[in-house]
């Protein structure tokens, strides 16, 4: 069976929560207790121990869904980009295209959404907020422990996520290779040292960057191109650890050309890797950094998740 781990200021006195879509409603044991008879998006939230706060997150699960009904599924960990929420699925058109893959005969799955505000989804260099802690530590344990999922195998596991969350969830799989199979990642951006803003550039570039990232040995450690290369074995190329891959960007989105590494780390990534799908895919009118090329491509998203659970 193959396994999917497909993939933000500083807020520290606050709970990780942002308002809710009206598409999913509060966490209710009595409904999810009689079966669902279609999709349904539910909101929750539990306690991080690596955050020392309370993380709001949504829950998408399928037809049939029983939460004591004695079914066991593989589950999904959705991460948002920039500025966005545990709703940005939901504003993707994620809960429609996963509906129906899943009418359509696809293998069922639940996803989960949190929220990580403006992070990177890393264990922050100079913010010290442990957002990938959250994700890998604390999230997994609280949903193999509350949910009727497949406990303890990470081919059962799935992470993807969008822009900033595609950045996360390639970051995140590199650095967990034991509890990833497959990572998805949409838009990644892949930033250079050069333009982290510190306290004493001019650099443009959002100052959320240098609290995830930091600077020198604390950015390499937290670049998903610099981890690939420590990965490497000499006289390879390759790096990526997973048992299936895919990395997805619009030919007009405009970190192709702002941000250096992007470009350069998917061509090389596309090289080393022949047997994934790695590269420009085109959706639609508009393949720019944007929710209509998101919301164009999610069909194909989740029809690719759940042929992976398979």
């Amino acid at each position: 069976m193959k396994c999917l781990f497909l993939v933000t200021s500083i807020f520290l006195f606050s709970s990780f929560g942002f308002a809710n879509s009206d598409k999913c409603q509060p966490f209710d044991e009595k409904i999810l207790n009689q079966r669902i008879f279609i999709t349904r998006c539910f909101s929750n939230s539990f306690y991080s121990q690596s955050l020392k706060n309370n993380v709001d997150y949504n829950v998408i699960v399928p037809p049939g869904y029983v939460q004591d009904g004695g079914s066991r599924y593989p589950y999904a960990i959705f991460l948002h980009g920039r500025g966005g929420d545990r709703d940005s699925l939901i504003y993707t058109g994620g809960l429609e295209s996963y509906d129906k893959v899943v009418r359509d005969g696809g293998r069922p799955f639940l996803i989960f959404a949190p929220n990580g505000q403006s992070h990177y989804w890393m264990n922050g260099a100079i913010s010290k907020v442990k957002m990938a802690d959250m994700v890998t530590k604390d999230l997994i344990k609280h949903i193999e422990e509350k949910y009727p999922v497949i406990k303890n195998e990470p081919c059962d596991r799935a992470l993807f996520g969008i822009s900033m969350g595609g950045n996360g969830a390639l970051q995140l799989g590199l650095s967990n290779p034991q509890l990833i199979c497959t990572v998805y990642s949409m838009s990644p951006v892949f930033r250079t040292p050069a333009e982290i803003w510190t306290p004493n550039s001019n650099s443009s570039q959002p100052k959320e960057d240098y609290y995830s990232y930091g600077v020198g040995k604390d950015f390499e450690g937290r670049s998903a191109r610099h981890i690939c290369e420590k990965l490497k074995k000499p006289g390879s190329d390759r790096c990526l650890p997973f048992k299936n891959f895919r990395l997805e960007i619009g030919s007009k989105d405009p970190f192709l050309t702002d941000t250096p590494d992007t470009k350069k780390f998917i061509e090389e990534l596309k090289k080393a890797h022949p047997e994934f799908e790695i590269g420009i895919k085109d959706c639609g009118t508009d393949n720019s950094h944007a929710t209509a090329y998101w919301s164009c491509r999610m069909p194909h998203v989740m029809k690719w998740l759940s042929e992976q659970f398979k």
